[in-house]
């Protein structure tokens, strides 16, 4: 089990503003979007400084989807949408693979 903290991103000003314009986290550290319903909510890396791992999560907190390495210079391209989910988190790049994080883990929160 891996421990790290979250700041969470609940209103939409926040979940529009996301990690934009930060310099860095630290490896146990992320941004967690908690959203009202189970979407297709899609992400891009508008204002973004470093590359990050999204996680798309669901109502029932398993992993639905990872992005993996995204990368700030692919904005305005955005990811994710193909599957429902009603939380998503955003973390280093190389978090999921270094956690041998899969499609179908639970997360806890």
């Amino acid at each position: 089990d891996s421990l790290f903290n979250v700041v969470v991103a609940g209103t939409n000003e926040e979940r529009e503003r996301g990690l934009s314009g930060i310099k860095e986290l630290n490896e146990h550290e992320g941004m967690l979007f908690v959203f009202d319903k189970p979407d297709f909510y899609k992400f891009w890396m508008k204002d973004m400084l470093f590359p990050i791992d999204i996680i798309w999560i669901s109502e029932d907190y398993k992993i639905v989807y990872i992005e993996k390495k995204a990368q700030p210079s692919s904005y305005p391209a955005t990811f994710g949408g193909q599957v429902d989910a009603q939380y998503v988190l955003e973390v280093n790049a190389g978090f999921s693979d270094k956690n041998n994080l899969r499609i179908g883990d639970q997360i806890k929160f």
